[in-house]
C-alpha cells in the first residue's frame, strides 16, 4: 500500500493527495451502490487501488482508479476481448473511476513459475496472447494505436543517447515491417495471468492496436522485474526467453529482441514522465543491449 501511495502522490500531486484521502468514502459509495461486502485491498497495489469482494455470493475484484481515460480503456477492451481467455467485467461507473469484474479463484499470479519453470510460464503466456488476439477490433472504437505509444521515444529524455538513438531507428522499422494489426493487451506479463480453477485467464488490458509481436515481447520479457533483477545471469534468461519467443512465433530472435529494446525504452520514457527512478531500467537497458548486435 506504501508504493502505492507513493506511486499516486509522484503522479498526481496536489490532486493525488485528495483522492486518497477520498478512497475510502469513494469504496464504500461504490459498495452500496453494487452490493458489495467484504472488500479487502489487494496485496502489490501500484497505480489503481484494487479489492477482493464479494457480490452476493459471487467473487468479484472492484478496481478504482484516478486515471479515469484508463479506467475506461480498460473496461472496453475486456468487453472486447470477451470470450477470449481474459476476465469479465460486471459493472462500470466512469464517473467514479470504477469497474466491477469477476475475480479468478484460486487467483495465484504465473509469477510462481518463474524462475524455474519460466518455459512452462512463458507458454502459457504466449498460448493466451494468441487466443486475445483472435478478438475482433470494434468497430467505432477509441483505442490508441501502436504508433501513438511509440511516438514518446521521439522526444527528448535524460536517456543514454546510443539507446535513444537505436529505439527511434528499430521503431521505424518495426512499424513500417508490421504485417497485421490487432487488438493488443498492451501490459502482458506474468502478473496479469492468473490461475483460474485449472487454466489461467487475463486481466488488466490496457487496449492498443498493432503488431501481435508487441504483447509476445516488451513487458513478457522483462517482468517480473524485481525479480528478474536479482538473477545472476539476466542476461541468460533473457537470451532463452527471446529464443522461446522467437521459435514460438516462427521468427527470427533478432525481431523479437528488437520488439524487446524498443518497448524497454519506451517503459523508461513513460516512467521518466511520471518522475519515476529509472536506474534499474536503464541497467536493464544495458544488459538487453548486450545480448544482441543489432
Amino acid at each position: 500500500m506504501l508504493e502505492f501511495k507513493e506511486n499516486i502522490n509522484t503522479i498526481y500531486g496536489e490532486k493525488g493527495v485528495k483522492w486518497l484521502n477520498d478512497l475510502l468514502i469513494l469504496q464504500n459509495t461504490i459498495a452500496a451502490q453494487w452490493n458489495l461486502r467484504d472488500l479487502t485491498p489487494c496485496a502489490d497495489l501500484s497505480f489503481n487501488y484494487v479489492a477482493s469482494g464479494w457480490q452476493g455470493d459471487l467473487p468479484v475484484i472492484l478496481k478504482i482508479g484516478i486515471d479515469l481515460p484508463a479506467i475506461q480503456r480498460e473496461y472496453y477492451a475486456i468487453s472486447a476481448f470477451n470470450g477470449h481467455g481474459i476476465i469479465k467485467n460486471l459493472a462500470f461507473d466512469l464517473t467514479k473511476g470504477a469497474i466491477l469484474i469477476t475475480r479468478a479463484i484460486p487467483g495465484e499470479a504465473l509469477i510462481a513459475l518463474f524462475p524455474d519453470r519460466d518455459t512452462e510460464a512463458l507458454r502459457v503466456a504466449c498460448n493466451l496472447v494468441t487466443v486475445l488476439h483472435q478478438a475482433t477490433i470494434p468497430v467505432g472504437n477509441k483505442f490508441p494505436f501502436l504508433h501513438d505509444w511509440l511516438s514518446i521515444i521521439d522526444k527528448d529524455w535524460q536517456v543514454p543517447q546510443n539507446h535513444l538513438a537505436l529505439a527511434r531507428n528499430l521503431k521505424q522499422q518495426l512499424l513500417s515491417n508490421a504485417s497485421q494489426h490487432v487488438l493488443l493487451h498492451g501490459d502482458m506479463h506474468y502478473g496479469n495471468i492468473l490461475a483460474n480453477g485449472a487454466s489461467w485467464v487475463v486481466i488488466d488490458p490496457k487496449g492498443v492496436i498493432g503488431d501481435p509481436l508487441y504483447d509476445m515481447t516488451g513487458a513478457l520479457l522483462r517482468e517480473p522485474f524485481k525479480q528478474m533483477m536479482r538473477l545472476k545471469d539476466i542476461a541468460q534468461m533473457l537470451l532463452q526467453r527471446i529464443a522461446f519467443v522467437a521459435e514460438y512465433c516462427k521468427v527470427d530472435t533478432q525481431l523479437i529482441w528488437n520488439w524487446t529494446y524498443v518497448q524497454n525504452v519506451m517503459s523508461i520514457c513513460w516512467s521518466l514522465e511520471d518522475g519515476e527512478d529509472v536506474t534499474q531500467k536503464i541497467q536493464f537497458l544495458d544488459i538487453l543491449h548486450n545480448c544482441y548486435h543489432t
